[in-house]
């Protein structure tokens, strides 16, 4: 195990964006069974862990890399999504059928809100009003009242829904249907109604849509490729060949670059957006999973459930060709 201060890598020259970045591993430590996923607070302070057969959920000071909390939450914890003001969690539990409201200071579970068969991906509107829900086995979305902690409706989406993505108006949600070649675009709007399908290639898995909204990225598991979608036109538009089955992405806060999981080649991968190409990969001990970047752009952390092992890279360098 090896674990580092983080805050004290960066000198003078560390990226400040505007381009598609190196990276450089600077700590990796192990935590409890299988962290599936795992993502930012909003302010950047700590990591969310979830820890899938460990039936934990960590928080790790994103500065020192220690253990700031360790909630039990009675089931397998799957995916999560914070709060705005990071002072919650939503997280969903894979074998038990609900998502779960975490109270981070006071370590404890606020609501249980029943959902479908096997939620996964868990995504919260950015005024916190709404959580989508994806049930893998229920082959449903579950909106969830995120203000009553109720569930509101179900929508029906197709075989194996997974990757949500929230446009940053507010005012659309995507949603990966991974048994397909589809995403479909809901209106939240207007009454969590699908309004269209966009079809993006085989087996879609996470999503994430550009700070502008201009643009929406998927990536497709067996494809072994990154599909990026024109959401002025709803049209598949490029893609990006990559490495095995990749999995989890996170974009870079300023648009530029694209970290995926390329989970059968053991290698994170950065995707240059502007030429939609792979331009580097970084090994990690096995299978990454989990992928998550620092708002500020200046680490990633990467999860390998099969090992469960965390590895936190910085953003040291800039690509030049």
């Amino acid at each position: 195990m090896r674990r580092v201060c983080v805050a004290a890598i960066f000198a003078a020259g560390a990226w400040a964006g505007g381009s598609v970045p190196r990276l450089h591993e600077v700590a990796h430590f192990t935590v409890p069974a299988g962290p599936k996923s795992l993502r930012f607070s909003p302010g950047g302070s700590y990591v969310a862990v979830d820890c899938l057969y460990g039936h934990w959920v960590v928080l790790i000071d994103s500065h020192t890399c220690k253990t700031l909390y360790k909630i039990s939450v009675g089931g397998e914890p799957v995916e999560c999504a914070f709060t705005p003001d990071g002072r919650e969690l939503w997280v969903s539990l894979y074998n038990k059928g609900r998502v779960e409201l975490l109270d981070i200071a006071r370590q404890r579970v606020l609501c249980k809100v029943a959902v479908g068969k096997i939620p996964k991906v868990v995504e919260l509107s950015p005024d916190g009003k709404w959580l989508y829900v994806a049930n893998w086995q229920s082959g449903t979305v579950t909106v969830v009242d995120a203000i009553a902690a109720r569930p509101l409706k179900t929508i029906k989406a197709g075989r194996i829904p997974r990757g949500i993505a929230f446009t940053h108006d507010g005012r659309f949600a995507y949603v990966a249907v991974m048994g397909s070649t589809q995403i479909l675009k809901v209106d939240v709007l207007g009454g969590h109604t699908v309004v269209g399908r966009i079809t993006v290639g085989i087996t879609p898995r996470h999503i994430v849509i550009t700070p502008d909204d201009r643009f929406l990225y998927v990536s497709n598991n067996l494809g072994a490729t990154i599909t990026k979608v024109d959401l002025l036109t709803g049209k598949a538009v490029k893609r990006a060949r990559v490495g095995k089955r990749p999995r989890t992405i996170a974009l870079s806060p300023d648009g530029n670059a694209l970290y995926v999981c390329n989970y059968d080649d053991a290698k994170l991968g950065v995707v240059d957006l502007a030429r939609m190409k792979q331009v580097a990969t970084y090994r990690t001990r096995t299978h990454p999973i989990g992928v998550t970047a620092s708002p500020d752009g200046r680490f990633v952390w990467v999860s390998s459930y099969r090992t469960s092992t965390v590895h936190v890279f910085a953003v040291r360098q800039l690509v030049s060709e």
